[in-house]
């Protein structure tokens, strides 16, 4: 009885959520084809963490590109100061089920920063994490300046 009754049902069964993805809309392509229910491409961003003493926004695109501003040591609003306490680096990214692997190919000034991540994972309720540390929708944005100034822009 119970297999007639599924067998003459016109709505498909619902398929379970994949554990670790980061729920959307559409699928997402990528290097390695199209990733249902994974959602890098956007900006992101996290607190101070671990080895890292600071603040980062990253932005990944949808060619497979990323790039990151470290907010290490912003000038206060009320200051002048001879450099702005923003680093940052970009590359290359590729998708393997719920995790984000990263190549970085270019950073200014030359290897400032640090750790850089390599690999960031989807988190079931919409965040990355990477190190340890963890990353959400949107930019962090020191007082004194504008989004504009501390979005990572991809070359």
């Amino acid at each position: 009885m119970l297999w007639l009754a599924c067998a003459e049902s016109s709505t498909p069964a619902p398929v379970p959520a994949t554990p670790g993805a980061v729920p959307t809309e559409a699928s997402v392509p990528t290097l390695l084809g199209e990733v249902q229910g994974v959602a890098f491409v956007g900006e992101w961003t996290s607190p101070a963490c671990g080895g890292r003493a600071y603040a980062r926004n990253v932005r990944f695109d949808s060619e497979q590109r990323f790039a990151v501003v470290d907010i290490v040591d912003p000038c206060p609003p009320d200051k002048e100061c001879a450099w702005s306490g923003l680093t940052g680096f970009n590359g290359l990214w590729a998708v393997d089920g719920a995790r984000l692997k990263v190549r970085e190919i270019g950073s200014v000034p030359a290897g400032a920063g640090g750790p850089h991540p390599v690999l960031f994972e989807a988190t079931a309720d919409g965040k990355l994490v990477e190190n340890g540390c963890t990353y959400e929708k949107g930019l962090t944005v020191p007082p004194g300046y504008t989004e504009d100034r501390v979005r990572p822009v991809i070359p």
